[in-house]
């Protein structure tokens, strides 16, 4: 199952990466087109170009914390002694789950206050909390990432013991 759900979140961050950054570019391109061609510029153009990054950073967080890039001083870890680095290891992986789930929750309380409220974006109309609603879904995504990687730390522990 935890194979099906890893290749089920890779195939999505791939996506949500490739069709977020080609929108992005394509809106920009447009708008440098439209204004310095043109003469006559999109007002709702950096709207979407910064919600497709938004949504990209915050979906990056559990690529990030798959791929190991986010947290680690390894010039401490390295000097340590081969079980002390396990358990840093380890305690880092339980951090990193811990904080995504505090930020989860918080995020999550903002996006509800904001659906709420009504409130709509600037030039686009929409609920202003769709823009938010990137941060609980990257979080849950930092969340996942995490579950999986003191899955693996601990896998690996119980392999070399064998």
């Amino acid at each position: 199952m935890m194979k099906k759900l890893d290749r089920y979140l890779d195939t999505f961050e791939t996506g949500a990466f490739s069709l977020l950054l080609s929108i992005m570019t394509i809106v920009v391109f447009i708008q440098v087109i439209c204004r310095y061609i043109l003469h006559a510029s999109l007002p709702w153009s950096e709207e979407v170009s910064r919600y497709c990054m938004i949504y990209t950073v915050f979906i990056g967080v559990g690529a990030g914390l798959k791929a190991g890039t986010h947290t680690g001083v390894d010039a401490l870890v390295m000097i340590l002694p081969q079980k002390a680095k396990w358990i840093v290891i380890l305690i880092e992986k339980i951090m990193c789950f811990i904080l995504s789930g505090i930020f989860f929750g918080l995020s999550a309380e903002v996006v509800i206050q904001l659906f709420e409220s009504g409130q709509k974006s600037a030039t686009l109309f929409i609920p202003i909390a769709f823009a938010y609603l990137a941060m609980p879904v990257g979080f849950l995504g930092g969340m996942v990432r995490s579950a999986q990687n003191i899955g693996i730390h601990i896998k690996e522990k119980k392999g070399e013991k064998r």
